[in-house]
């Protein structure tokens, strides 16, 4: 198995927001994707930013994700990145549905996405996409719609309905996941998103946005109170917290990598950093 890390640009938003006893000032957040060469074939575990996200904010109230979280697209978009490569992702991997990890989504047109059923039926709950009740909802959810493509509903594979597994002792307290192939398997982080799901991949357990910074596990740094108003469960996200932390202190041969930590990225050698 080969693990290639990437981001394609990144928000800043005040430090003391994602990490408690952080500062006021604005820290980068980089948009993390990985490519994962496997027995299975080829695997990218989201797609971070593109164009396309300014494109989706262009108008109120999508417009205020973008005013919130501002973004520099500071790399070209993973698709550019991989350059041939491209072609032989045969699997897409979406941990959740927030903007950040889905921008890049329509530049690969062919390619299978495997999502939790969860967070398909977020997008699909309402027969009223275009209300702007439903619009000032999903943004609140981190969510913009424009972004997916639209034969989603045809290329969709549920995670759940993948082969349900029981995972290794190393993995405690985690216990059950679905597998993808003989060496991925997903397991579920809930909390920050619906049907938010992690990735097991060798010694790699990537866990999206279950946190924003390492330091939450490694020296109990919470996030702010105030981001629980924005989590699908707040008492969730604490919940999936305190399992990453029991399972660092029992094992710290895993390594977890949070989606956004560049001090975590940068350790693992993540391109485009500088």
């Amino acid at each position: 198995m080969d693990i290639r890390f990437y981001h394609t640009g990144y928000c800043t938003h005040p430090e003391c927001m994602v990490e408690r006893g952080g500062s006021l000032r604005k820290a980068a957040f980089p948009a993390m994707t990985a490519h994962i060469t496997h027995q299975g074939g080829n695997l990218l575990f989201d797609t971070g930013y593109a164009p396309r996200f300014f494109q989706a904010c262009r108008r109120f109230p999508e417009k205020f994700y973008a005013l919130t979280t501002p973004v520099t697209l500071s790399q070209p978009t993973i698709r550019e990145r991989l350059g041939d490569a491209a072609h032989d992702i045969n699997q897409i991997f979406l941990s959740h549905l927030h903007a950040d990890h889905i921008a890049g989504l329509k530049d690969f047109p062919d390619t299978e996405i495997i999502l939790s059923r969860a967070a398909y039926d977020f997008v699909y709950r309402t027969d009223k996409p275009e209300s702007l009740t439903n619009r000032i909802i999903e943004v609140k959810q981190g969510f913009l719609r424009e972004l997916l493509p639209q034969d989603l509903p045809q290329r969709a594979r549920f995670i759940e309905d993948l082969p349900e597994v029981r995972l290794e002792e190393a993995f405690y307290p985690f216990e059950q996941g679905y597998r993808i192939s003989a060496d991925l398997i997903a397991v579920a982080l809930p909390g920050h998103a619906a049907g938010q799901y992690g990735l097991i991949a060798g010694e790699f357990f990537l866990i999206a946005d279950a946190v924003w910074r390492f330091a939450t596990i490694s020296h109990n740094r919470r996030p702010n109170p105030l981001t629980g108003l924005i989590a699908q469960n707040r008492s969730a996200v604490q919940a999936t917290i305190d399992r990453l932390q029991h399972l660092h202190r029992r094992n710290r041969e895993i390594i977890l990598v949070p989606s956004h930590c560049e001090p975590t990225l940068r350790r693992l050698g993540m391109e485009g950093l500088d």
